[in-house]
């Protein structure tokens, strides 16, 4: 029977499918986020977090096995194992996100964006701090822990519930005065 074998095929052979998933995690490892369809993205997703875990292992069997999967080895493997794995020593899991970002316009296809958290091109961070230098520079400077607290400053602000979710989500591997920092930075070039 054909029962457990569902894999997304991509529309290409094995042997296609397999180098161009080695390619697209290996730049993933290496950029720290890339632009692609929605559908590799949730392909390579599980791939990526794979290297993580194998990162965070640093033995010697584990990186047998990241240098036999990942593609120019002499940029990634030290990324991996120097960069990435000590961001993510505390986290158990979930190491990527995807973001959607809309569709190509060449064929329509559903375009989204993988990316490791917590790095610097964090886009749910830039998106984030963007919202609130303009509601800030608007309202008035509101301090984010005072937001984080009271949720009645946060409604006076006009902000959203799911702002104030993405704020302490964003929080927790990022500390309060670095979120400041950056709103300040953001409100000085509006």
């Amino acid at each position: 029977m054909h029962h457990g074998k569902h894999l997304r095929r991509l529309n290409r052979t094995s042997g296609h499918r397999k180098a161009l998933l080695r390619n697209m995690v290996s730049s993933l490892v290496q950029y720290g986020r890339i632009e692609t369809t929605v559908a590799k993205a949730k392909t390579i997703q599980p791939l990526a977090d794979s290297m993580i875990t194998l990162g965070k292992k640093g033995d010697v069997e584990a990186k047998k096995q990241a240098l036999a999967y990942l593609n120019s080895r002499d940029i990634t493997m030290p990324k991996l194992f120097d960069e990435l794995a000590p961001r993510f020593a505390n986290r158990q899991g979930g190491y990527t996100r995807i973001q959607r970002i809309g569709k190509r316009y060449g064929d329509n296809a559903p375009m989204a964006v993988i990316e490791y958290i917590d790095g610097p091109t964090d886009t749910k961070k830039e998106m984030l701090t963007s919202t609130l230098a303009r509601k800030f520079s608007e309202a008035g400077k509101v301090s984010v822990e005072e937001i984080m607290e009271n949720d009645a400053k946060a409604v006076a602000l006009g902000l959203p519930k799911a702002l104030i979710r993405d704020l302490k989500k964003v929080q927790f591997s990022n500390s309060i005065e670095s979120i400041e920092g950056e709103i300040e930075k953001k409100m000085a070039s509006l």
